[in-house]
């Protein structure tokens, strides 16, 4: 963002969408920037034609000097998902020259372009003002990666929102391992985490279709020298439900009819029946039966060479 120090004394138009979910923490982080109160990001979004259903919040300064223009960005920088377009001052329902584009945590120029708030909102992102809001939020998968509320809620403190989405959701695992059991009331989102996981641990990655998935949530694969290609079962299961020996043969099965494929993976946040581990020893390691706790250290592993 350092060549808006050539702008000099002018003046900046500032048009804010930050997914609804994470606007709580995005409105305190921006409030402690500017030493203010109130939220700064109140007009209700909603994709184009789809009516009430909030996907972000906006806001819109006219006319912004340089520090808080900085301010801004350096917020949203730090928030999932937050678009932000910089103009000539003057921006809001009148159109102004764009300057910059702050989009997926970095900001580049963005010349050559004109745009209103709201022209920028259908054109760039889909969005529209939603004119009767309902209390229901669209999910976060228009970003690449899911976050549900129950995981990660606008109560989430501010400074969990710093690092990316999937590392907000492992320090919450981090902070409380019972975590994983609330994935249960959305299998969905369990098998969404379970694939961005592969996809930082280094795989190429497919996450199935939601129904007729053949037995298998998650696809991985490695190519190159010890290429190797997973099937993985997601089982988001409550404290006290134990994945049955039959589950685990049908993803035994499955494997058997995948000639390409190294192993199978059942992964689930909870444990095996008894007898499962026993039953399956001898099929190692191409059956491998991943608990809570062995997924809680795999994810440790993911998150400590991210680091590196």
């Amino acid at each position: 963002m350092n060549f808006l120090d050539e702008e000099g004394d002018r003046r900046f138009g500032l048009c804010m969408f930050v997914p609804a979910i994470m606007s709580p923490a995005a409105n305190r982080l921006l409030n402690a920037a500017y030493g203010d109160s109130g939220d700064n990001l109140s007009v209700p979004m909603c994709h184009v034609g789809s009516g009430k259903q909030v996907r972000f919040l906006a806001g819109n300064y006219s006319s912004a000097d340089l520090i808080s223009a900085k301010k801004t960005i350096d917020v949203l920088e730090k928030i999932p998902g937050a678009v932000m377009l910089v103009t000539e001052a003057g921006v809001g329902a009148s159109t102004a020259n764009t300057l910059a584009l702050l989009e997926n945590g970095r900001t580049k120029r963005f010349t050559n372009h004109t745009h209103s708030f709201f022209s920028f909102a259908v054109e760039h992102l889909m969005a529209e003002r939603a004119e009767h809001p309902s209390d229901t939020i669209e999910e976060f998968s228009d970003f690449g990666i899911t976050i549900q509320a129950q995981i990660l809620t606008p109560d989430t403190p501010a400074q969990s929102l710093i690092r990316t989405p999937w590392e907000a959701i492992f320090q919450e695992i981090s902070r409380d391992p019972n975590s994983l059991f609330r994935f249960k009331d959305d299998p969905r989102a369990f098998e969404e985490f379970i694939a961005d996981t592969y996809r930082l641990d280094g795989y190429d990655v497919q996450l199935t279709p939601r129904s007729n998935d053949g037995g298998v949530d998650v696809i991985a694969s490695k190519g190159g020298f010890g290429a190797i290609k997973i099937f993985d079962q997601a089982k988001a299961y409550s404290m006290g439900r134990r994945v049955s020996a039959n589950d685990v043969r049908a993803a035994y099965g499955v494997l058997l009819m995948a000639r390409d494929v190294s192993k199978v993976i059942v992964t689930t946040t909870s444990n095996f029946a008894p007898g499962v581990y026993k039953e399956f020893a001898e099929f190692k390691p191409r059956v491998e039966l991943r608990h809570g706790q062995n997924l809680i250290d795999w994810l440790k592993h993911v998150e400590a060479n991210l680091h590196r």
